[in-house]
């Protein structure tokens, strides 16, 4: 066993231990075996750490630990909206079972798609109730600023991965191992570890300022046009969306990538790949051009199966019939949007619509709260919270990972933010008020009546 599996294999058996006395350690078990699962490095290749199924495993043990440590805080407050995001979740689920038994073109493909979506939500409703007071919010994100250092490391300064036609392949997390979906889950987690740089705690400033350029780097190596897109659209709205302070700061991480700018400028191949974007039509290269050709397709399937087409099934069946005919091979959609209407359904793509709708609302309130207490460095989280959220859901229309895991994972940060903000304003309303003195009196002695004395008509007072 190399000394970074043992490594791994000894943090994992001290958050296990520490999942049985907090939520958040149970939750940082699961990101641990998602940002570094063992059998997607060379470390865990081989040996003790291939076998076993960790993620599996992880998340049995996150779902052990709310069970066993889950305490709502005294001080919560009932939010109707954290409520309906969680019906939408089980509505998701329910309408993906509906599609599956009774419309999907293949029943075992569907059933595969279903079974991951249905491990998602149980996995994000935990990691909500894991949140339920201020510390284990912050356990939460040092786990998730972790996981993204490591990948970090991992891609920068340990060589891992390889580039093949100038895009980075073959590393990221469950779901995840392609460059567009490794540079998705990068840009949706990026603006919080840039805002991390400015929090008031030590830990999560160092992992901000540790993790912030390791992953734009990592981006960049990816080569993705669409989270190029993702990190624009994220960047513009919370620049418009900041006041004060917090837009002077963004001013100056705008400033910071338009040197990253100029890395990019000097690689071709990116630069290239960048400007095939916005050209005119004949000018576009093949991958760009035939975005437009699978987009129609699928337009075409939707307007023949508007409730769904199962899982995986327009993919791997029905794709090479709407592009064209049987001698034209299975293509995937490549566009979140479309993907979800084509399996699910229309009314899929709005509840999941609403569900990351209501997640913005989610954070909109949690910083309004936070900017009324005075806490600058948690409505900035928030911010980079909108910015990540933004930048997910528009790489995503590039691509079929607008269902991923990690942006559910986003949605479920945005409820904790909420959660806390309330709980934050309820903590500061229920502290004791101190009554100023006058100036010129001295200290204020309240009479103590004692007990009344042998011989006496009335109660002594102090002198």
């Amino acid at each position: 066993m190399s000394l970074t599996a043992l490594l791994w294999l000894l943090i994992f058996l001290a958050l296990a231990l520490g999942s049985f006395f907090a939520p958040s350690w149970g939750a940082s078990v699961y990101m641990l075996t998602f940002f570094a699962l063992p059998q997607l490095w060379w470390w865990g290749k081989q040996g003790v750490l291939w076998a076993p199924r960790w993620n599996l495993i992880g998340g049995l043990l996150f779902l052990i630990s709310v069970v066993v440590t889950y305490r709502a805080h005294p001080l919560a407050t009932r939010l109707p909206r954290l409520v309906t995001m969680r019906v939408l979740m089980v509505l998701m689920i329910a309408n993906y079972t509906f599609v599956t038994l009774g419309l999907a073109y293949s029943f075992e493909l569907s059933t595969g798609v279903l079974f991951l979506q249905l491990k998602f939500v149980i996995l994000i409703i935990l990691l909500d109730c894991a949140m339920q007071d201020a510390v284990n919010f912050r356990r939460v994100i040092i786990a998730v600023l972790c996981g993204v250092l490591f990948l970090g490391v991992e891609i920068n300064l340990l060589g891992a991965g390889k580039s093949i036609k100038g895009r980075l392949e073959g590393v990221g997390v469950p779901g995840g191992v392609s460059s567009n979906q490794l540079a998705n889950l990068l840009v949706t987690f990026l603006p919080m570890a840039g805002a991390a740089i400015f929090s008031k705690d030590k830990v999560i400033r160092f992992l901000g300022i540790a993790t912030s350029p390791l992953a734009l780097n990592a981006i960049l190596k990816c080569n993705s046009r669409g989270a190029y897109l993702g990190l624009i659209a994220g960047g513009s709205v919370m620049l418009l969306l900041s006041r004060g302070k917090e837009r002077r700061l963004l001013m100056g991480g705008a400033l910071l990538g338009a040197a990253a700018l100029v890395v990019l400028v000097g690689d071709e191949q990116i630069l290239g790949r960048f400007k095939t974007t916005f050209v005119e039509e004949q000018q576009r290269d093949e991958s760009a051009s035939s975005r437009i050709v699978f987009w129609k397709a699928a337009l075409s399937c939707l307007g023949d199966h508007p409730f769904g087409v199962g899982g995986d099934c327009y993919k791997m069946i029905l794709s090479s019939r709407y592009l064209g005919g049987p001698s034209l091979r299975n293509r995937s959609i490549h566009n979140g949007y479309l993907n979800e209407a084509v399996q699910w359904g229309v009314h899929a793509l709005v509840i999941r619509v609403l569900l990351i709708f209501l997640a913005y609302r989610c954070v909109g309130e949690g910083r309004r709260i936070f900017r009324e207490i005075g806490s600058f460095d948690m409505s900035l989280l928030g911010l980079s919270l909108v910015g990540g959220l933004v930048a997910f859901s528009t790489s995503g229309f590039f691509g079929d990972y607008w269902d991923s895991e990690w942006g559910l994972q986003m949605c479920a940060l945005c409820m904790g933010y909420d959660r806390i903000a309330h709980l934050t304003r309820n903590e500061r309303a229920n502290q004791p008020q101190s009554v100023p003195i006058p100036v010129g009196v001295g200290p204020l002695v309240m009479p103590a009546w004692s007990a009344p004395a042998v011989g006496r008509v009335h109660p002594s007072m102090p002198g």
